[in-house]
Formats: C-alpha cells, structure tokens, sequence
C-alpha cells in the first residue's frame, strides 16, 4: 500500500526536484522534438493528465472535454501511441482534473472539478484504467453555486499525512478545502475568500516558505486603480488548511493568466512562472522566505500569447526549461540553470487548433521527455516526441 503523504510529497516536488547541474555545454542545433503526430481523442479537448492508470508501466491520457461533459481514458501503449479506454460521462461541464491516490490501495484515483457548483467529483480507479464515482461522491467545498469552471489539487494541507482537496473558483477568488479520510471520502474543511474584482484569477500551489505547510499564490489583473499591472499574493498555509496573507502584493506585468511553482535555478526553493495576455512570461525567484524577485530578463517573450506552461528539462542537461502552450504551437524556452531561457532549436513546434493545455511524461520510455498538447477546437491531440 502507499503512503499518501508520499504521493503528496511527489505531487508538489516533482517540478522542483533536484539541484540541477551547472556544468559548461554546448546547446545541440537539432529540434528537440519530432514532428507532431495526431492522437484523435474527440472534440474540445482541455486540461490533460499523464499518469499510468493501469499499471503497466507505460503512461496513460486522461483528458478534460468541457463542452462534451465527459472525461476521456487512453491507454498508452509505451511508443507514443494511445487506445481509448472507458470514459467518464458527467451531468455537468468538467473543470480540471487531478490524479493519485486517495484510498491507499495503490492504484491510481481522479478527481474532477464541478462547474454549477463548489465540489469536487471523486472516482476510483481499478488499476485497469477504469474508474468509479466514490461513495458519497460529489463532495461539496461550500455553498457557493457561481458558474465556474472550478479547479481542483490534490495536496496534504493538514499535515495529516491524507490526500486533501482544494477546489479554486478564479472568478470569485475563493479556495474551498475538502479533507480526506484515506479511504477515499472528503468532509469540508476551511473556506478561504478573497477579495473579487472580477478579474480571472490563477491559482499555484507549493511550499514556497520551506516550512512544511502547503502555500497558495494567487496572479490576477490589478484593481480598477492599477490596470497597467498584474499582481500576485501570497498566502501562507498554517497546517490546517486555512491561509494567512504574508505581506503586501507584489506587482507584476499585466494580464496574469497562469500560475505555476517550480525550481528554475536549481536552489531546491519553489520560484515562481507566470503566463501573461501579452505574449510575456515572467520567472520570479525565491529568495529563501516566500518572497520572489523578478529572473534577469524577465519577462520573456515567448512570441505569442501562452495559456500554460511547464517546468521541466525538454533536452536533457538536467536544467529546468519552459515548455508553453501557445494556441497553435508548443513553445520552448531552454534554461541555463540560474533563471534565464532562450528559444529552444526548432521552437516553437506545430499543435493545435487551440493548444491552450500541455502535458510532459517520457511517453515511448527512452529516457526523453515527450510532450501532449490539447486541441479545444480539433479532434486530437498532438503528441511531440523528443529526440
């Protein structure tokens, strides 16, 4: 049986992983990945999860169809290529999904963000690559019955070393805890609103102060004072699932729309990337107390508007690099180790129509990471190969 505290341990380290080395190289000219091959999964295709569900050794697809109302299961065959699998059909248009184990028997579970209400779905998985709504399933985070397509994490926020949830409305800028028992059942825990300016919000989470404790940071588009500029909060986690604000906001470019935590220069401390409506993406590092101050040349160009973007090492060297998804393409910015990108051989690299979600997995096990982009107004998916 596995630990959950493990699996939340995994969840919000693996961006951040490891010291990554420094050592002088010369940067390969050939295009990190093969051209793009088409994976048909059905129309609208969203937020995308690579994880094996069957336990085969090979990584799987589930996939968020908002407008279909349904999940979708492909099983990956270990070269690339994907079977689908049994879907999951909703009364409801799915927010985001999230994978891991809830129940500690092992295998992989889901959950899936309502959008007519605060709640997260919870279906357990067979091992097989099919799952089953929960017992008690949905569990409801508030009262709260505002249209949004609501996101959902998986995290210990208690430090009861249990799997919890926590539902994001960006639209009203609340967060909405549900506690896990370990067998796969959630009870409401806290409640934490902010002010709504009815700006999109984005939400990341990740220990950013080293204590332990699970941490929110919240992007959103300045107030109705300060238009020309974004701004970003951090809330500190207390271990009970509650959050607590710690100092003032911090300004950043306009147009916030993304939001992830991850390691950028190889100092073990969670830094901060953000996608903007202006073609930019800012890299803020962690000084070492929560606080985050702008990378040298900050923000990037990343040549067209980005929705998402990934953390990871695309080339093997064992720096963390920028994969974004950018409506028609996947861009990559390459790192040098100490914060700064520049374009990657052969970026940016055919996807789409509607590349607004990307997922990275070493997909056909060849030690190189692999790349799913999403295709919300297409019928498949690209899936890009790395050399």
């Amino acid at each position: 049986m596995k630990n959950p505290w493990c699996v939340t341990r995994c969840i919000l380290a693996c961006a951040a992983c490891a010291a990554f080395c420094r050592v002088p190289h010369v940067q390969s000219q050939v295009a990190l990945f093969a051209a793009g091959i088409q994976v048909d999964v059905g129309p609208g295709s969203g937020n995308i999860v690579l994880a094996d569900v069957d336990r085969d050794g090979h990584a799987d697809m589930v996939i968020q169809h908002l407008l279909q109302r349904k999940v979708g299961v492909f099983l990956g065959d270990g070269k690339g290529g994907f079977k689908p699998a049994s879907p999951i059909a909703l009364e409801y248009q799915p927010g985001s999904v999230a994978v891991a184990d809830v129940d500690g028997d092992g295998l992989l579970d889901l959950a899936v963000g309502q959008s007519e209400r605060d709640a997260a779905d919870v279906f357990l998985g067979d091992g097989k690559g099919t799952f089953k709504r929960a017992s008690a399933s949905p569990f409801a985070a508030s009262a709260s019955r505002e249209f949004f397509t609501r996101q959902v994490w998986f995290a210990d926020f208690n430090g009861d070393r249990r799997l919890d949830i926590v539902t994001a409305n960006g639209a009203a800028n609340a967060l909405g805890m549900l506690f896990g028992d370990g067998r796969g059942g959630f009870s409401p825990g806290p409640v934490t609103k902010r002010e709504s300016n009815r700006q999109r919000h984005a939400f990341a989470f990740g220990d950013v102060d080293g204590d332990g404790r699970v941490d929110t940071v919240i992007a959103s588009r300045g107030g109705p004072d300060t238009p020309e500029t974004g701004r970003v909060v951090i809330l500190l986690g207390d271990g009970t699932g509650s959050f607590k604000e710690a100092g003032p906001a911090l300004a950043v470019a306009p147009g916030p729309r993304y939001a992830a935590l991850a390691d950028c220069n190889g100092d073990r401390r969670l830094d901060l990337v953000i996608c903007h409506d202006n073609r930019r993406i800012s890299v803020l590092l962690n000084d070492g107390g929560g606080r985050f101050v702008q990378a040298a040349g900050s923000p990037l160009d990343a040549g067209a508007e980005a929705y998402m973007v990934v953390v990871a090492d695309s080339n093997g060297d064992g720096r963390p690099d920028l994969l974004a998804a950018t409506v028609e393409d996947v861009t990559v910015l390459l790192g040098d180790g100490r914060g700064r990108f520049t374009a990657a051989p052969g970026s940016p690299f055919r996807a789409g129509p509607g590349a607004y979600k990307l997922a990275t997995a070493d997909l056909n096990r060849d030690g190189k990471l692999d790349v799913v982009a999403s295709s919300f107004e297409g019928n498949a998916v690209t899936v890009l190969l790395g050399r």
